[in-house]
């Protein structure tokens, strides 16, 4: 890919009930994404945020989450 090369106009169609996009190979393999991969699309405030689905990472911040919910008034008690 281009180093200068980070964006590209595609067309939302219509597939079933739903949308999708096409997303150029160039992009596909810069990213490391396959057909096939899990994504997890975002909406923010000025468009959608893309990225793959880690299962090993959602893994581990759940138990984070998990952790700091427990522990975390312990800690703050523990600051002053």
């Amino acid at each position: 890919m281009k180093k200068d090369v980070k964006e590209f106009e595609t067309k939302l169609r219509k597939t079933g009930s739903a949308a999708g996009v096409t997303i150029p190979a160039e992009f596909l393999r810069h990213l490391g994404y396959d057909i096939g991969d899990q994504l997890r699309v975002t909406l923010m405030d000025q468009g959608l945020k893309v990225q793959k689905v880690d299962p090993d990472f959602d893994a581990y911040m759940k138990l984070y989450d998990q952790v700091e919910d427990r522990f975390m008034p312990l800690f703050k008690r523990l600051e002053g």
